[in-house]
């Protein structure tokens, strides 16, 4: 659970710490980075708006708490457990990049377009920024783990995991930012065919090839 900013604010008790970081999302959704206040997340949550104000005073403080909150519960992280085997692991953490998860109860692209609009403001922010380059290093370094395992069971090519796992986010990520910033919606769908073509088939050993 992720504390206040502000170092004698208590941390929320579980109970409504997930309620505020629910009411964030939703609001960070639905409005986006500029122009979400205080008071639009206010308005999503169900409890006083007194109380979110005595935990979280200002929209950065919910937002780094929001960002800490889904880096503890990323999609990511489960796909470890779900999927054993390291190749269709790596397929899984593909599409969920390009389509989000299948049973996400929140639409995955106006979250990636709020997401993108405070990715603008990280260069100026350092608490942003540290915030979002954990989740990139979270989400990078799962993927080496999975190429890794791959290399280590015969799946994979004696490839740099790092490297491979840094090409295949970027090239996710830029997929997105097509998506969110020019409309292209075919750009998620091309890249992973692209994947998929070019990428995929260098990675896998001769045996695991179809």
């Amino acid at each position: 659970m992720a504390e206040s900013d502000t170092p004698d604010r208590p941390a929320p008790p579980p109970e409504t710490y997930e309620a505020i970081m629910q009411a964030t999302y939703r609001a960070f959704c639905e409005h986006g980075y500029a122009d979400l206040t205080t008071r639009e997340i206010a308005e999503e949550f169900e409890k006083s708006r007194s109380l979110l104000h005595y935990h979280y005073d200002t929209k950065q403080e919910l937002i780094v708490a929001l960002l800490d909150y889904l880096l503890d519960s990323h999609p990511a992280k489960a796909a470890v457990d779900e999927i054993e085997d390291p190749d269709e692991r790596l397929e899984l953490f593909i599409d969920r990049g390009l389509f989000g998860p299948t049973e996400a109860a929140f639409d995955f692209w106006d979250f990636h377009t709020a997401l993108l609009e405070l990715r603008l403001h990280a260069h100026r922010n350092d608490v942003y920024r540290e915030q979002l380059d954990r989740t990139i290093g979270l989400i990078t370094d799962l993927l080496a783990e999975t190429i890794d395992e791959g290399i280590a069971t015969g799946r994979f090519r004696d490839v740099d995991p790092e490297a491979t796992a840094l090409f295949l986010y970027d090239a996710i990520d830029a997929a997105r930012i097509r998506r969110i910033t020019l409309g292209h919606d075919d750009a998620p769908r091309r890249t992973r065919w692209a994947i998929e073509t070019f990428v995929l088939p260098t990675l896998r050993t001769p045996s695991d090839e179809d």
